[in-house]
């Protein structure tokens, strides 16, 4: 089994993930993890010597059931926040533009990922993109880059941890 690039301390956790933008019918395609109370992409860890490209397209396999073609790279997000569990976060995120392989319908749906041995209750949305602002979307910066319109970021940092 390979490992997922993660990092536990006392004072942080480390992260470096992926996301999938997928966008249908002017609808973007969001999960509410475990009940959390907020949406977010879908898309989860890079495992170690895996790249970002084939991390992505995993994850939205395992999370969507679907095969997806990357069809632009939007750029890399350094996040700086605290959990849930008020511990301090340091992610690395890459984001990708999506494309499905397959029909996929712009239906809402639930799923139980079974994450190496730990299940994950997946409920996704699709979100109208005008709605956008309705909604606790997190990371909350992705409000304003779903506003724009070409998507591109490249390489921003976002810090919302006071020190």
């Amino acid at each position: 089994m390979k490992k997922s690039i993660k990092i536990k301390t006392d004072d942080y956790n480390f992260k470096f993930r992926v996301s999938g933008l997928i966008i249908k019918n002017n609808k973007l395609l969001l999960v509410d993890m475990d009940d959390s109370g907020f949406l977010c992409l879908p898309g989860g860890y890079v495992e170690l010597g895996e790249t970002t490209e084939d991390a992505v397209k995993r994850e939205l396999l395992e999370e969507v059931g679907k095969k997806f073609n990357i069809s632009k790279y939007l750029g890399v997000v350094e996040n700086y926040f605290i959990n849930k569990y008020s511990k301090k976060v340091h992610e690395i995120s890459f984001y990708y533009l999506m494309s499905p392989i397959e029909n996929i319908d712009t239906n809402n749906f639930t799923i139980t990922e079974n994450d190496k041995g730990h299940k994950i209750k997946l409920d996704f949305k699709w979100i109208d993109l005008k709605e956008v602002n309705n909604y606790d979307i997190r990371p909350s910066f992705l409000k304003q880059i779903l506003e724009s319109e070409n998507l591109q970021f490249n390489h921003l940092i976002f810090n919302d941890i006071i020190i």
